[in-house]
């Protein structure tokens, strides 16, 4: 019996699926969860504020046997906590606020928020990296009252890029209730495929590890890619994180118009049983 589980991220289905039609062909393909993404568009955003699709998502649960266990609050990316427009930072919050609802809701245990105080190609500021911090810490006060864990992504941009820089914001905040969900693919970035440095640095996430991402990226491209078409060497990083305590997995590509997309399903579940297969043994 193995130790871990895999999961697969909402954007690896064609968006005009229904959500149970995606959680059955992620059973098929022998995932063991789903994690359900809300982005900066307004369709999915909306998904918090309406209680009908709360119980869309329980029927989809139900008819097809695989729980949802974490969310990807991917909206925080552009609604930043630290913006200094406070109409955009208060809709962050306003969105944060819903999403723990939802998922308290729906039992799901995990929110992954980016570590961004502001959009990634926009100026930052130490002002915009205390609001940040401020609004932090009132999110993970608020989930915690509701018993939902935070962990924040590594991203694009060299604000929050690495597991040190990572660390540093979760030990400032000191709480259980928020630690790490890294991702492959912005840590070897964040140091150019280097891999003795990427594992030194994921030495930073020991005993903060709550969940693993893993994406394919090239040096100038960040999404969009299938593993083996980017230069992210998964083996090693996989076997580190795993050494540092993850035990769940998330498998996070981007369907693309391909028609083989369920296939695609399929060899990404036996990517990371192969990645993993060493540390299992």
């Amino acid at each position: 019996m193995k130790n871990y589980l895999t999961g697969v991220y909402e954007k690896a289905f064609p968006e005009e699926i229904s959500i149970t039609e995606m959680l059955t062909e992620a059973r098929n393909a022998g995932f063991d969860f789903f994690e359900i993404n809300i982005d900066r568009t307004e369709q999915r955003i909306s998904r918090v504020y309406d209680p009908h699709f709360n119980e869309t998502v329980k029927h989809a649960v139900s008819e097809s046997g695989l729980p949802v266990r974490s969310l990807g609050l991917s909206a925080l990316g552009t609604y930043t906590l630290g913006h200094p427009d406070n109409s955009i930072s208060s809709r962050g919050m306003d969105i944060f606020r819903h999403t723990v609802e939802f998922a308290e809701d729906l039992g799901i245990r995990l929110i992954q928020i980016p570590g961004a105080d502001m959009p990634k190609f926009d100026p930052r500021s130490e002002a915009t990296h205390e609001r940040f911090m401020d609004n932090l810490q009132s999110a993970v006060s608020f989930a915690s009252s509701r018993g939902v864990m935070i962990a924040l992504e590594n991203m694009e941009n060299d604000y929050m890029d690495t597991a040190e820089k990572s660390r540093k914001t979760t030990d400032l905040i000191n709480s259980p209730y928020l630690q790490l969900y890294l991702d492959s693919g912005n840590i070897t970035n964040a140091h150019a495929n280097n891999m003795p440095a990427i594992l030194k640095d994921l030495d930073f996430a020991a005993n903060r590890l709550a969940a693993f991402h893993f994406k394919e990226v090239t040096p100038v491209r960040y999404g969009g890619l299938f593993y083996g078409d980017g230069w992210v060497n998964f083996e090693p990083i996989a076997k580190k994180a795993y050494a540092l305590g993850a035990r769940r997995f998330t498998m996070e590509y981007w369907y693309t118009g391909n028609t083989g997309w369920r296939d695609d399903l399929k060899k990404a579940r036996q990517y990371c049983d192969k990645w993993l297969a060493e540390s299992e043994a």
